[in-house]
């Protein structure tokens, strides 16, 4: 069995039913995005994901990697970072204000979230109406 860890771009399609997913991932090493398929319920864009699966070659769309087993986590890279706040995950934070956050924090930005949000403020546009929305969605 492969592992893949990856972030996801693009949901192309999911069955909400039985979480079925064709995702469109990036993942290290790789230059072009991957096509990931299987049951990988609720995920959104921006979700750093630990697969474990099989490559597979379909004959329509090409090299899939087949999804076993899965774990999400918290992103460590800034680009994982900037894409998970930016996927609307949590209200309040969109790609422009995830740029301008990460720009500030780097790799502490879901530290300064988790522990000391109100330092949000240092961010330029950002506000304390903004900032409780955050609170209530994180």
């Amino acid at each position: 069995m492969d592992m893949l860890r990856c972030v996801v771009e693009r949901i192309t399609f999911q069955n909400e039913e039985n979480g079925y997913s064709v995702l469109k991932c990036r993942a290290k090493g790789y230059k072009e995005l991957l096509t990931v398929v299987g049951l990988v319920p609720a995920v959104s864009v921006g979700s750093v994901l630990s697969l474990q699966g099989l490559w597979k070659h379909d004959g329509t769309y090409g090299p899939q990697f087949t999804v076993q087993s899965f774990e999400e986590t918290l992103p460590a890279t800034i680009y994982g970072i900037e894409k998970y706040l930016g996927s609307g995950l949590i209200k309040g934070i969109g790609p422009v204000f995830a740029k301008k956050i990460v720009n500030t924090f780097g790799t502490e930005t879901l530290q300064v979230i988790e522990s000391d949000i109100d330092r949000l403020r240092e961010v330029r546009g950002i506000g304390t109406i903004r900032i409780e929305r955050v609170k209530r969605s994180w």
